[in-house]
């Protein structure tokens, strides 16, 4: 499978929010108000801290550690779609994170378009032709050193993952297809919270508030049971989020 887009595989991780609810509760009550979002952010930060080969991406047929954390995800903007780009340390906390996020969702609302912004209108009114010309060519100069880093490190699809919050808009979670262009490895969407059946650690079962997110991986990053136990983690970030209030006691890198 030489392409990201032929080795894409779906895996749905349904999350139970009882404990996690209490938790944004308690942590509002002290003066914090964490969106689901910016906890979500927070749990795929600390997966990547403990499992660095999901902060991989292949081209070319070669692997590379990715030396940054970093998520893209859209802000809505006057019915305008933004995309955004966080840069984390493995090390921040939920309040870190929050604040980062916070500040980068006013930013796009506030800011006007700026020269990137413009450039990309210019490139996306070319014809099709030139387009994939581009396409074709931009990975290529990159890898050569043309084209220096800061010329693509804003780009949403050279990050750790892309995340789209298609719950904000009423809907369940579904499996968004990978790029080529780009180096992003993981997509993540998350579906809108529902009452759901969960079965208890004591077999019995209870009706909670649940959300389904959808992830698309490029399975060559590594083996099934590394990434099962990656998906497992990132689960339980969710529901035990308190693990998120400090920093891991390790980081783990490649």
């Amino acid at each position: 499978m030489p392409t990201r887009t032929a080795a894409i595989v779906w895996h749905e991780v349904v999350v139970d929010f009882s404990n996690t609810l209490d938790f944004l509760n308690r942590k509002k009550r002290e003066g914090h108000d964490i969106t689901i979002f910016q906890l979500v952010v927070s749990a795929l930060l600390r997966t990547a801290s403990q499992f660095p080969e999901i902060n991989r991406f292949i081209y070319n047929h070669k692997f590379y550690a990715r030396h940054e954390y970093s998520a893209s995800f859209n802000v809505n903007k006057n019915d305008q779609m933004i995309m955004c780009k966080i840069f984390c340390e493995p090390e921040e906390d939920i309040l870190t994170v929050s604040k980062k996020v916070k500040e980068i969702v006013d930013g796009a609302l506030t800011k006007a378009p700026d020269t990137s912004d413009k450039i990309l209108d210019v490139v996306m009114k070319l014809p099709d032709f030139l387009i994939s010309l581009i396409a074709k060519l931009y990975p290529w100069l990159v890898e050569k050193g043309i084209l220096s880093y800061d010329s693509f490190k804003d780009n949403p699809l050279f990050s750790s993952a892309v995340i789209s919050d298609i719950g904000s808009f009423g809907l369940n979670s579904l499996y968004h297809h990978l790029y080529d262009w780009g180096n992003t490895s993981v997509f993540v969407t998350i579906g809108a919270m529902h009452k759901a059946p969960v079965v208890t650690p004591e077999s019995t079962l209870k009706v909670s508030d649940v959300i389904k997110f959808g992830f698309s991986i490029d399975e060559r990053l590594c083996d099934g049971n590394k990434l099962s136990n990656m998906l497992l983690f990132f689960k339980d970030c969710l529901e035990n989020p308190s693990v998120l209030e400090k920093p891991p006691l390790k980081v783990i890198r490649e």
